[in-house]
């Protein structure tokens, strides 16, 4: 029962709900973000989004985080060289960038409607 409740403790991290996603390109002709699309997860299952030290997981795939980072006021987390994600606390948001090898930049901004189910 102890080595439970320990095991438990060791693996606690926050798990983030998202009830919005935006999915943006970003256009060098007007050197901004473009929305492309937009959905809501209120009428059914929320994505789970959970943090751990070496590793996050969404809706249970699992992805690498190499280093952890402090970006314009913001926790970024680096998968790789050509992806990382931000949360932006005051905003309730987590911004998922991605570079892709044909040269396009593309971000998804998942708005967070619940933390560890609150």
């Amino acid at each position: 029962m102890i080595l439970l409740l320990l095991a438990t403790l060791a693996q606690a991290a926050d798990v983030f709900e998202f009830c919005t996603v935006k999915k943006q390109k970003w256009s060098e002709r007007y050197q901004e973000f473009e929305t492309k699309s937009v959905r809501t997860y209120y009428s059914y299952n929320t994505i789970q989004f959970i943090v751990y030290d070496n590793s996050f997981e969404i809706n249970r795939d699992i992805h690498p985080i190499i280093k952890t980072i402090k970006k314009q006021g913001k926790t970024c987390w680096v998968e790789h060289e050509n992806s990382e994600l931000c949360y932006d606390k005051y905003r309730g948001e987590i911004l998922w960038e991605k570079n892709l090898r044909s040269g396009e930049t593309w971000r998804e901004v998942m708005g967070i409607c619940r933390i560890n189910g609150e």
